[in-house]
């Protein structure tokens, strides 16, 4: 009874199915500023391993390289930084002379305790790794302290 019924529903769960050639969409970022979109979007997931997938060293994701050693505490860090932060992605340049290397200028967006809106440039610096591009550097001095004034100006990048 069961094999007739399967049977005739065997064309049916066919076509739900992913047609010839189709493949899983790949957890990788086609340039460096889609690496900065699904790192952000990790950010705002609140999920670790995700932002370990799009952040790392030129020599691969900190989820896959472990590297640098200290990786999982820096993304706590960065997280608690850009949570909740609005952003829009300004452009791109080289960095560098090296195609495999990109800065994606972003522009952070937050309210501080006085209600006045903070908008920094902070440049995100991407690599294109055998993993597809992550992203490589992010300097959070330049986007202010959470929970702090407009008024306080963040250090320079030496």
């Amino acid at each position: 009874m069961f094999r007739p019924l399967f049977v005739a529903l065997l064309p049916v769960l066919l076509a739900c199915g992913p047609g010839p050639g189709a493949a899983a969409p790949k957890d990788e970022a086609a340039s460096g500023t889609d690496a900065v979109r699904n790192f952000m979007q990790a950010v705002a997931d609140s999920n670790m391993n995700r932002m370990a997938r799009f952040w790392g060293t030129p020599s691969g994701p900190a989820a896959v390289v472990r590297q640098p050693n200290d990786y999982e505490q820096r993304l706590v860090v960065t997280q608690a930084f850009l949570r909740l932060t609005p952003y829009k992605i300004l452009g791109t340049e080289p960095w560098g002379t090296d195609a495999n290397r990109q800065l994606v200028r972003v522009e952070l967006n937050r309210t501080d305790p006085d209600g006045r809106n903070c908008a920094r440039v902070v440049p995100f610096g991407t690599v294109k790794t055998s993993a597809g591009w992550i992203v490589a550097s992010i300097d959070l001095s330049l986007a202010g302290t959470p929970g702090r004034s407009c008024a306080e100006s963040p250090r320079p990048a030496n």
